[in-house]
């Protein structure tokens, strides 16, 4: 036992700093392999020399490149590592767990975690550690379930598993039983709109709108514990497919206690407003849109339909040809006002290209300053063009079109504000379609 008058003598021996040898030590032995990206320039540092046992000396490659992640990682965890990957965009911290194919058929599980210094914000810190040993260990203790259980348990924050077909809850972790305060028991019979306040049916019902379509929601709502107390959280909710079941897995963050101001009186109404709101402004394009078929008329009509809180200063509509390598732009907006339509450019390199290989539903690049798609250099740069948003548009599963938002300043476009956005998909996509069919008819009259 340490004695009062050694207190002095201790206390200087636990708060002696580290030697940079020591130091270096403890950063090169970490069981994990430990990064840090350097924010301005996008550009991602091991600090150590850490290798994974299911990625060998593909393990520096698995967070620098997406084909890498895509080959490894068990599909039904991809839209995890891709909010990840979103999260760490922002600078966001963040964590999940996802599992990995090995060879000879073997899993392994990697659990990735990054927040950002608060005082450096030069830098966003992570590491990525192979905790499959750990995984096995809890495999063993869990008896129902056993891989849809190890999808929470390692969270920190409340997670609910939930039946997407029958809405009734399958699992939650530790966390959840104590935010919630019902017994393990007593979750298995509650449904999903239980843990959300009755306020919230407008809200459940726009969840499953949105994970219909792009498998994952995330927004404020109320919910209630069992004792009838209210409380507001962020909840990231995202679609899951675990041995031919679809699962949505709900987690929650930013737990406030809910007051007056978030009420269901307060927050419904509300929400229900920019509904209306959005659904009017896409009414009305569709209205102004109505008979035209010339693009020049088209994107001016797009053009001017300026987003609610969102402006832009130019639109693009990317005409694709892939199978002929060729695109071709054509746009309204100032910067782009000397700019030919229909100005050809090749496959190769475009964003059109990008949201193919990665198969993205949307992209958004933050400062185009720092991007290394030549596409970006050659058509954006050169017209002042700082950041932009891009949609791709299908017909019959091929990438036909793409519609770019373009912004002067650099961060101008969110993907929280996807909502916004919406505003014009549907609008571009039957205009497109108006403008290609009067377009073959006319080809078709001339070679008549």
């Amino acid at each position: 036992m340490i004695q009062i008058n050694d207190l002095a003598t201790y206390d200087h021996v636990t708060r002696r700093d580290l030697s940079r040898e020591d130091l270096h030590s403890l950063v090169e032995n970490f069981p994990a392999l430990l990064w840090r990206i350097e924010i301005i320039r996008s550009r991602i540092e091991y600090l150590n020399r850490y290798m994974v046992a299911g990625l060998t000396d593909k393990t520096p490659l698995f967070l620098k490149s997406a084909e890498i992640r895509k080959k490894v990682v068990f599909q039904e965890d991809a839209i995890l590592l891709d909010s990840f990957m979103e999260a760490m965009k922002r600078g966001k911290n963040a964590q999940t767990i996802v599992r990995i194919h090995c060879t000879g058929q073997a899993t392994a599980w990697l659990k990735l975690v990054g927040w950002m210094p608060p005082k450096d914000v030069r830098y966003y810190m992570g590491y990525l550690m192979d905790v499959t040993d750990r995984i096995e260990v809890l495999k063993g203790m869990i008896e129902r379930e056993a891989e849809m259980q190890l999808m929470i348990e390692l969270s920190d924050m409340p997670v609910v598993l939930v039946d997407l077909d029958t809405k009734m809850v399958l699992s939650q972790n530790a966390a959840a039983l104590q935010l919630f305060m019902y017994s393990a028991d007593e979750f298995r019979s509650l449904r999903i709109s239980d843990l959300f306040h009755h306020g919230m049916a407008s809200v459940i019902h726009s969840l499953y709108e949105e994970i219909l379509f792009a498998r994952k929601w995330r927004g404020k709502a109320l919910f209630e514990r069992k004792a009838k107390s209210v409380f507001s959280a962020e909840a990231s909710v995202l679609s899951l497919l675990f041995k031919d079941r679809r699962i949505l897995r709900i987690a929650l963050s930013n737990i406030e206690t809910a007051s007056s101001v978030d009420s269901p009186a307060a927050l419904s109404p509300a929400a229900e407003t920019q509904k209306d709101l959005r659904a009017q402004r896409e009414n009305d394009l569709f209205n102004a849109l109505e008979g035209q078929s010339e693009l020049p008329a088209i994107l001016e009509t797009l053009f001017h339909c300026q987003l609610p809180s969102i402006s832009f200063d130019a639109i693009l509509f990317s005409d694709i040809h892939a199978k002929r390598n060729r695109v071709f732009v054509y746009s309204c907006g100032e910067p782009f006002a000397s700019m030919a339509q229909g100005e050809m450019y090749s496959y190769e390199g475009t964003i059109a290209q990008d949201i193919e290989r990665f198969k993205l539903d949307s992209l958004i690049v933050d400062d185009t300053i720092d991007s290394i798609k030549s596409i970006d250099w050659a058509l954006f740069i050169p017209k002042g063009i700082r950041s932009y948003f891009a949609k791709p548009f299908y017909q019959r599963g091929v990438l036909k079109a793409v519609m770019i938002l373009c912004s002067l300043r650099p961060n101008a476009f969110n993907s929280d504000d996807m909502d916004e956005y919406a505003i014009l998909f549907e609008p571009f996509r039957r205009a497109i379609q108006a403008w290609r069919t009067a377009h073959q008819a006319r080809r078709v009259s001339r070679h008549a």
